[in-house]
């Protein structure tokens, strides 16, 4: 994890160094906002590319249709009843993003759970004021970085900052770290598992 602080700080004295809302190497106050859309932004992409939050809902068994409708859902990842994981297609049919219909008939009395992939949770000026953790494993600050660079160098408060074509370069870099740590085996779409998040704690 990294503190906001610490993420404005590297920031300030990095990628966005050369910008307007950056003073003697400190994002400026009235500049703190601008930074943290982008922030968030840079996280609700990374939270949808990459498993890095789990939640489970236990719902009635006596249902037939499953909606989730949290505000952090992203994707489910299974279904769940007792200690048996059930099968797409075979126990129930996805007809939506967020619900499903269970197919086969179900033991009433044993709750199903549903474990899906969650968002993270918007960071707001009272994070700052806080300093709070940010809930991101450090190997994706880099990522977080090149996508906030990439954003800031495009908006209208910084049209005059630079070179136009900066935000491109940042672009690139973060597509190159998105690809190196799909290649690390980190991808959602490799494995619905994910060893490689529960071994080093990540979820």
């Amino acid at each position: 994890m990294i503190r906001v602080s610490e993420l404005l700080d590297l920031l300030a004295s990095g990628e966005l160094s050369n910008l307007a809302l950056v003073d003697n190497y400190k994002i400026k106050d009235n500049r703190q906002e601008i930074v943290l859309r982008s922030i968030n932004a840079g996280l609700t992409d990374l939270f949808t590319r990459f498993v890095l939050k789990k939640k489970k809902l236990e719902t009635d068994p006596k249902l037939n249709k499953i909606a989730i409708l949290t505000d952090d859902f992203v994707e489910i990842l299974y279904l769940k009843q007792g200690e048996e994981i059930l099968k797409p297609y075979e126990d129930y049919q996805l007809i939506s993003v967020n619900e499903v219909i269970l197919t086969n008939p179900r033991i009433m009395q044993i709750p199903i759970t549903v474990e899906y992939q969650a968002k993270h949770r918007t960071l707001t000026q009272k994070d700052i004021d806080k300093d709070a953790n940010i809930q991101l494993p450090l190997s994706y600050v880099n990522a977080l970085v090149y996508f906030i660079a990439s954003r800031l160098f495009t908006s209208i408060v910084n049209q005059l900052d630079g070179d136009v074509n900066e935000s491109a370069r940042y672009m690139q870099k973060y597509q190159a770290e998105i690809q190196m740590l799909t290649n690390q085996g980190i991808d959602v779409d490799s494995s619905y598992n994910h060893d490689w998040f529960n071994q080093r704690g990540f979820i």
